[in-house]
């Protein structure tokens, strides 16, 4: 019995030191471990060995450090250095040419454009919800420009990751600005409310929807809630409305279409 155990023993000792070498092995050659906990400096010293000593390359590695990205493969290293390496390019040569406007490095700074369009940009679409507008321009005098940012009237930027919710950002957005210019001071609205709680005006929470249905929920519901009062999650989820929390609501909507803007010039 002694003779089986010790046998045992040396049979689990023999497979720990061969899963411990396989795991040696696949340490070292494991692309994921090219992203290790390490730090900065680890992070750099990975990524020049798969694309080079370059500036770029420890631009590119304080790019994934900062936002947190984590690739699969060497050669998805590769592809992602490569766009970021174009995106520099265009962000630097467009800084140049003196434009009302810079860009910037931010978390898509590894996407394709085509990858940007087709994860965050949706279709054009129709805001039929709402009625056509009757807005006239009147004879007075209209400034060259107009920068409402330096009114406080455009609300900070948000983020709607990876949910199909650019049409709640577009009307909370609308109605921020609105509520501004109304009463003189700033506030955010609840675009989780419009996901969870707007389905029954033909919108479906992260799987796209129209402002226009928007205005039309928040008008019959009764108000939107503040952001504070039900943040947002990026996922679809039960409605949580609460009358309590309203922090705007919508008497009457309309829409001004690109041609009828255009008849105004």
């Amino acid at each position: 019995m002694a003779r089986a155990r010790l046998l045992c023993s040396a049979v689990l000792l023999l497979v720990a030191v061969a899963v411990s070498a396989a795991a040696s092995s696949f340490e070292e050659s494991n692309p994921i471990r090219l992203f290790p906990d390490g730090g900065l400096r680890d992070l750099e010293s990975s990524i020049v060995q798969i694309v080079g000593r370059t500036r770029h390359a420890f631009s590119f590695a304080r790019f994934a450090n900062r936002y947190g990205k984590r690739y699969e493969t060497a050669e998805e290293i590769k592809l992602r250095f490569e766009i970021f390496r174009e995106n520099l390019k265009l962000i630097r040569s467009t800084n140049k040419k003196g434009l009302p406007y810079t860009l910037g490095v931010n978390k898509f700074a590894d996407w394709s454009w085509e990858e940007f369009r087709r994860h965050r940009l949706g279709a054009a679409q129709n805001c039929s919800a709402t009625t056509k507008g009757s807005h006239k321009l009147t004879d007075e005098a209209l400034p060259e420009m107009k920068d409402w940012r330096e009114k406080g009237i455009v609300s900070p930027i948000k983020d709607q990751g990876h949910c199909g919710s650019c049409w709640t950002f577009s009307t909370t957005g609308a109605l921020e600005a609105a509520y501004h210019q109304a009463f003189g001071k700033q506030i955010s609205l609840s675009e989780q409310q419009l996901v969870d709680c707007a389905g029954a005006f033909n919108n479906f929470g992260c799987s796209g929807g129209l402002p226009s249905q928007a205005f039309e929920y928040v008008k019959y519901n009764g108000g939107l809630d503040t952001e504070e009062a039900y943040p947002y999650t990026a996922v679809d989820g039960s409605c949580k409305f609460s009358a309590d929390n309203v922090g705007v609501q919508v008497l009457d909507s309309v829409n001004i279409t690109l041609v009828s803007f255009v008849d105004y010039l």
